[in-house]
């Protein structure tokens, strides 16, 4: 049984508490949680009544795990962005499991740090770390990436993904205490909702080397950071893609587009359209390109659908696999090294918009990935600062 104490029980948090209360994972136990108010605390009532203990803050927590007060076996973290480096830190040196919510950090060097201590707490106690990308769970999203990395349709050549059905109202903003603002939440819709398709985008398609971004800051809401994005990207074998996104676009749009060297995958409310080329004349594309004498004759392609099962439960199964890795009976849906390659990407796409250039993505480890850093976090310091004075400047109070 892992005992399981939960950073930051608000909307998140109170899911995941509430699915281990009800026994839908029987290998996780809650054993604390800490920040619970108001309607969560009602809904974990039944345990908190049968002598949960309840922390104000993630470091009263640790304090009890750390005299023996509380015993757990990992934590689960789901607090403001900033803080899930410091929480993870400390259950990393008290040997503990960790599963956080994505993203790692705001700044990849978070994510980095996150990474090394991870490393070091799996070879002195066998420590899992693992990151909440629940749509990894999802079918259709499997499908397309073992489509792609199959290698049965050749490399990647293009990719185009719009997703705008991500809509929020000025009142999802205004409900927060942290949302929305440079000092508190660290970005808007890249860092809030994107991180999802970010993470599936380089996990089905690999890391882009490069980006070119443009992102409008409190576009469609009374906000300081950005609702709508666009980013164009580069891969090192030469393709290409598009990246849109915004919260303020409406009905909205989730699809996908992929071309292959020998195929084209169109991936939109949850089915598949896959595109596959006739051979001309026992040739492939780039032969037949090459060689072809008709100016104005297209290959012939056959398009089939595929329509992959629903997961009904992708938070349950985000905990019974981060289960499974620490009693070392499988893995977990998203190792806790790949948080940093969906940072990477969201940095790159904040840099390269507010320098007005192309950004490189520096390789984990160089030292162009701690040049990269600094940069990303001098930037955001301007930014926070800037917030900071526009609100001094229209009166509302800071906290």
């Amino acid at each position: 049984m892992i005992r399981t104490a939960i950073i930051g029980v608000g909307n998140m948090g109170s899911k995941y508490a509430s699915i281990i209360q009800s026994g839908a994972v029987p290998e996780m136990k809650l054993a604390a949680i800490t920040r619970v108010r108001g309607a969560y605390r009602d809904l974990l009532l039944p345990s908190i009544e049968a002598g949960l203990p309840v922390y104000d803050n993630a470091g009263a927590l640790f304090d009890a795990i750390e005299s023996g007060e509380t015993a757990a076996d990992a934590v689960i973290i789901a607090t403001p962005h900033y803080v899930h480096e410091e929480s993870a830190l400390r259950a990393f040196r008290n040997g503990l499991h960790v599963l956080c919510e994505k993203p790692s950090g705001v700044y990849s060097r978070q994510a980095r740090e996150m990474e090394e201590a991870a490393a070091e707490a799996e070879k002195t106690a066998g420590a899992v770390f693992g990151i909440v990308f629940n749509q990894r769970t999802l079918p259709v999203y499997q499908r397309l990436h073992e489509l792609v990395h199959s290698g049965t349709y050749g490399a990647l050549k293009r990719v185009n993904w719009i997703v705008t059905d991500w809509y929020r109202p000025d009142p999802y903003y205004a409900a927060s205490s942290w949302h929305a603002a440079w000092k508190s939440d660290g970005g808007g819709i890249i860092l809030n909702q994107c991180p999802h398709n970010l993470d599936l985008l380089q996990w089905i398609c690999g890391m882009p080397a490069r980006v070119q971004a443009f992102c409008r800051e409190g576009h469609y809401h009374d906000i300081e950071v950005e609702d709508d994005v666009t980013a164009y990207l580069e891969w090192e074998n030469g393709a290409s893609g598009t990246f849109v996104t915004s919260t303020g676009d409406a009905p909205g749009l989730n699809r996908l587009e992929i071309s292959l060297e020998e195929a084209m995958i169109v991936c939109e409310n949850g089915k598949l359209r896959i595109g596959t080329l006739e051979e001309e004349l026992g040739q492939k594309e780039a032969d037949y390109r090459h060689t072809s004498q008709d100016f104005f004759r297209k290959i012939r392609g056959t398009w089939h659908e595929e329509t992959p099962p629903a997961e009904p439960a992708p938070y349950e199964r985000i905990l019974k696999d981060f289960a499974a890795a620490c009693e070392g009976r499988g893995t977990c849906t998203a190792p806790g090294n790949e948080g940093r390659k969906s940072l990477l990407i969201s940095n790159a796409i904040y840099l390269s918009s507010w320098e007005k250039r192309m950004v490189e993505l520096p390789a984990a480890g160089s030292g162009q990935e701690l040049a990269f850093e600094k940069d990303f976090e001098a930037w955001l310091e301007r930014k926070i600062r800037e917030g900071s004075a526009d609100s001094r400047e229209s009166g509302d109070k800071e906290g």
